[in-house]
């Protein structure tokens, strides 16, 4: 049985005999790459690498004054709105009457408790009359029961 003395000398000729085969150079890098992944340092410095640095603002150059805009009477030519034609209608709207048509269905409309039920037809075309009396037709979508 050996003693603990032995056992420790052991020990030691085998790390010596481990270690023969590197260098003190790559033991080094060996520990500072420790060092490094301990410390998180390296990929601090990968993402920096990555990342586009803020431009740094530089402050505009001082202009010196040109003098002033010297006063000078208003040179326009007043051109008065053309009448009408603007594109648009103009509110209000007066219906045209008897020029209502309606859609040839007509629809059920049942009330909220169901205990009354009315058929109505529906205004297929509408024409109206606008402020500046142009005419102006709304077509209305037949409603199809569901």
């Amino acid at each position: 049985m050996t003693t603990l003395a032995e056992q420790r000398a052991d020990i030691a000729r085998r790390m010596r005999e481990s270690r023969q085969g590197t260098s003190e150079v790559a033991r080094r890098a060996g520990g500072q790459a420790m060092i490094e992944r301990r410390t998180g340092r390296a990929e601090v410095d990968d993402i920096n690498a990555l990342v586009t640095q803020p431009r740094q603002r530089k402050p505009l150059p001082d202009l010196a004054p040109r003098g002033s805009v010297a006063p000078q009477v208003g040179r326009g030519e007043y051109q008065a709105a053309g009448g009408g034609g603007g594109g648009g209608v103009a509110s209000p709207f007066t219906e045209t009457p008897g020029t209502r048509t309606y859609h040839e269905n007509t629809v059920i409309i049942q009330s909220t408790d169901g205990s009354t039920f009315m058929a109505v037809r529906m205004p297929a075309v509408v024409t109206m009359t606008d402020a500046n009396g142009a005419p102006a037709v709304f077509n209305y979508a037949e409603i199809v029961d569901g």
